[in-house]
């Protein structure tokens, strides 16, 4: 009885020196969903404008951020979730470089066809017709001042349609009226070659 109770006590010792195993952490790293969606997103948006022609560099480095990311999606998540932070990083970048580039394009752009339409006077023999689009063109100017990139280049590509139909119409407009101009200067000719005849036949008659 003595043994069994000293056997009893040593047990009650170590049971209480003992400590409960620690519950197995959780190390796998939460699929990166929300990371994936925006690099993707964001690649779209600038493929869409071709801002890998602005900002080759940038774009080349976020692509095969995007690349790696992808190649460790749901396999190794933090991985994964470290690369495409470090391609939306990189898209950042593209967009920052590329989009005033682009946006400075569009507005040369615009600029040369406004010249053309004001050069053949379009803003008198369209006068409403040129306002609206310099109305258009000056939104766009503004648009691009404000960093707003994306509207501005929206409204330069309208404000471009709008002054090359002006141009375009106007050019018409100006060749009919010098059609018109030429042919009253044919009858006012033929008129006085058909006088002088006339005169040339009364004289020789007398």
């Amino acid at each position: 009885m003595k043994y069994s109770v000293i056997i009893f006590a040593i047990l009650l010792i170590f049971s209480s020196c003992s400590t409960a195993p620690k519950a197995e952490e959780d190390t796998k790293a939460a699929l990166p969903e929300t990371e994936y969606t925006r690099a993707n997103n964001m690649k779209a948006q600038a493929d869409k404008y071709n801002l890998a022609d602005y900002a080759p560099n940038e774009y080349s480095q976020a692509e095969q951020k995007l690349k790696d990311g992808k190649a460790t999606y749901k396999t190794d998540n933090a991985s994964s979730k470290k690369a495409l932070d470090e391609a939306i990083t990189g898209y950042e970048a593209v967009m920052a470089k590329g989009f005033p580039l682009l946006t400075e394009k569009k507005q040369e752009e615009t600029e040369a066809i406004v010249k053309q339409a004001e050069g053949i006077k379009a803003q008198v023999a369209m006068k409403e017709e040129y306002e609206a689009a310099r109305t258009k063109y000056d939104q766009a100017l503004a648009a691009q001042n404000a960093g707003e990139y994306e509207q501005a280049v929206a409204l330069f590509d309208e404000a471009k349609l709008l002054f090359q139909d002006l141009y375009q119409k106007t050019k018409e407009k100006k060749e009919k009226a010098e059609q018109a101009m030429n042919s009253s200067e044919e009858s006012i000719k033929d008129f006085e070659e058909q006088a002088r005849a006339g005169d040339e036949e009364l004289q020789t008659g007398q």
